[in-house]
C-alpha cells in the first residue's frame, strides 16, 4: 500500500507540475512566477475549481461509506438471522432422524427379542415332546 501511495503522490505531483507550467505560473526557466506575459488562467480561479472538485469527490466518498456501512450493519443482521435460522432447520431435522433411528432400533430389538421367545419356545416346546416323527427331513 506505501508504494502505492508513492505513485500516485508522484503522479499528483507531476499533473500539478504540468498545469503549473502550462498555466504560465511559473517559468520554465528560472522557476519564479512568470514576469513577461500573464497565466492564461489566473491561480486563484484554478484554486477555486480544484478546491470545489476536491470537496465534491469528498463528498461522494463520505456518501458511499456511509451507505457501505449502513448496508454492512443490515447484512450482518440478516446473516445473523438467517443462520439462527438454518441452524434451527438443520437441528430440528437432525433430531428427527435421530428420534426416527432411535425407534427403528427401539423396533428391531422388539421383533429380534420376539423372534428370540418364538425360538426358544420351539426349542423348550421340542426337548419337551421330542422329535416329530411324521416330519422328514427329505421332503
Amino acid at each position: 500500500m506505501k508504494a502505492v501511495g508513492y505513485i500516485v503522490t508522484f503522479i499528483g505531483g507531476l499533473i500539478v507540475c504540468y498545469l503549473l507550467f502550462s498555466l504560465g505560473v511559473v517559468d520554465k526557466i528560472d522557476g519564479v512566477r512568470g514576469s513577461q506575459e500573464d497565466p492564461i488562467l489566473s491561480l486563484p480561479t484554478y484554486l477555486s475549481f480544484l478546491s470545489v472538485m476536491l470537496t465534491a469527490v469528498t463528498a461522494v466518498l463520505a456518501a458511499m461509506a456511509i451507505g457501505i456501512g449502513i448496508i454492512a450493519a443490515y447484512t450482518f443482521k440478516e446473516l445473523k438471522q438467517e443462520a439462527q435460522t438454518t441452524s434451527e432447520k438443520v437441528s430440528t431435522s437432525v433430531a428427527t432422524q435421530i428420534a426416527a433411528d432411535a425407534l427403528s432400533e427401539v423396533r428391531v430389538k422388539v421383533i429380534v427379542f420376539e423372534l428370540y421367545a418364538k425360538d426358544k419356545k420351539e426349542r423348550e416346546q421340542k426337548d419337551e415332546w421330542g422329535d416329530d416323527p411324521t416330519e422328514n427331513e427329505e421332503r
